[in-house]
């Protein structure tokens, strides 16, 4: 990447920077080149590691070079952003199902005893422990 980065600068000049995409990769590329030569610096000397973690968000930017040229994950990544607010709906109802059979299972079963598969964790005495004990059998 870096090699085409160098190379892209060379040819175009500053028009390298008035395209979108180069300027993506230019941040990237830099970030990346950052990142290793950080963490040369810090193999000598004790440095807080969170700044090394910072960079290493750069390496997720590589993954999306690749949208730019293929055309299928482009296509599945639209269809993706296109159903988002279709899922988090469905998700929605899902919750709401789940809210009210946890409400009914602790009106229903609340005050049974423990036993070998009623725990103190896994119970319908209250909300929360209704909600995951309803999670564990979806």
């Amino acid at each position: 990447f870096t090699i085409e980065c160098l190379m892209k600068l060379i040819a175009l000049n500053l028009k390298y920077f008035t395209i979108p995409w180069n300027v993506f990769d230019f941040i990237i590329v830099t970030a990346s080149i950052l990142e290793q030569t950080l963490g040369e610096i810090m193999t000598q000397f004790v440095v807080n590691p969170t700044l090394l973690r910072v960079f290493r968000v750069a390496r997720v930017g590589r993954i999306l070079r690749l949208v730019k040229g293929a055309k299928g994950i482009r296509t599945l990544l639209f269809s993706l952003t296109v159903s988002m607010p279709a899922l988090f709906n469905i998700g929605l109802l899902l919750f709401l199902i789940m809210f009210i059979y946890s409400i009914f299972g602790m009106s229903f079963f609340g005050y049974v005893r423990k036993s070998a598969g009623i725990t103190d964790l896994f119970n319908f005495e209250t909300f929360p422990n209704s909600m995951v004990v309803l999670f564990q059998m979806c």
